[in-house]
């Protein structure tokens, strides 16, 4: 059940329940919008300037005409402000203009979900699932194929699913992919060939000040690996230690992992303590 009290909806401050629309829109036929989703922690989002840059990306491959950046920020901030200081995800979809149906945005509050510490301390299994997104660089609502992956991993005790397309790993069906070679060399797939993540964007700049700068590489699912990690919003990094059943380098959380988790969080709650001040 839903315990959250307000959305807003084209900028106006609605009761949480009214945020509906009509099974008879079109977008339940055509996927014609995007989303985002950012992490509120104790009512102060997390990069949210970024995340809203994506959605302008994300909409601008569909030709959707977004209201102004400062725009969306106020409307992001009216939501928050009107929500108790606690942690969840905001998510913003936005349904494009179509067939009658004005331009929608939404902003939502919704549960953040949370993982168990031994996840992040013995790594997560993951496994592969043949499919890539319809258009790999835009965050739209078309995501049938991360559903199916998402499905088939939890069939499997999973907690993600790698897509695959021929032959090369390319994204996680709700996040972005690290890989170390067997060379020890930082790896993730190739920038247009997956969505970009702004816990990816954040990591890539925290790694380049250390040995392990991110090459943007095609990874080929035979690859021999030393270590793998996923990163998302809700998960920050997430140790990948068994992909299909079989154990990832020596099976244990690698020490750039680690390296690239702790980087990732002192980046973190220092941008949190910013918007403190």
């Amino acid at each position: 059940m839903n315990t959250f009290s307000h959305a807003v909806v084209n900028g106006d401050l609605i009761p949480y329940e009214q945020a509906t629309i009509s099974l008879a829109h079109p977008v339940f036929l055509t996927s014609y919008g995007v989303y985002e989703s950012i992490q509120v922690d104790h009512g102060h989002p997390f990069c949210l300037k970024g995340h809203l840059r994506r959605l302008a990306a994300s909409a601008a491959a569909l030709s959707i005409d977004l209201p102004s950046q400062k725009t969306l920020f106020r409307w992001a901030h009216r939501l928050i402000a009107a929500l108790p200081a606690e942690t969840y995800a905001l998510q913003i979809l936005v349904f494009g203009e179509t067939s009658g149906s004005p331009l929608l945005v939404a902003f939502l509050p919704k549960p953040l979900p949370r993982y168990a510490s031994d996840l992040y301390e013995n790594g997560a299994a993951a496994i592969t699932f043949a499919g890539e997104r319809a258009l790999p660089q835009c965050k739209s609502l078309n995501t049938l194929v991360n559903h199916l992956a998402r499905t088939e991993a939890r069939r499997q005790d999973a907690l993600e699913a790698i897509l695959v397309s021929d032959g090369f790993l390319l994204e996680g069906a709700r996040s972005n992919v690290f890989v170390v070679d067997a060379a020890g060399h930082l790896l993730t797939p190739p920038a247009e060939k997956t969505l970009g993540g702004i816990t990816k964007e954040v990591l890539i700049a925290e790694m380049s000040e250390t040995p392990y700068s991110v090459q943007e590489s095609d990874v080929p699912i035979d690859v021999p690996l030393r270590e793998m990690f996923i990163t998302s919003t809700s998960m920050h990094v997430m140790p990948i230690t068994r992909l299909d059943g079989k154990p990832v380098g020596d099976g244990r959380v690698g020490e750039i992992t680690k390296k690239a988790a702790a980087r990732f969080e002192t980046f973190y709650r220092a941008a949190i303590r910013k918007s403190l001040e």
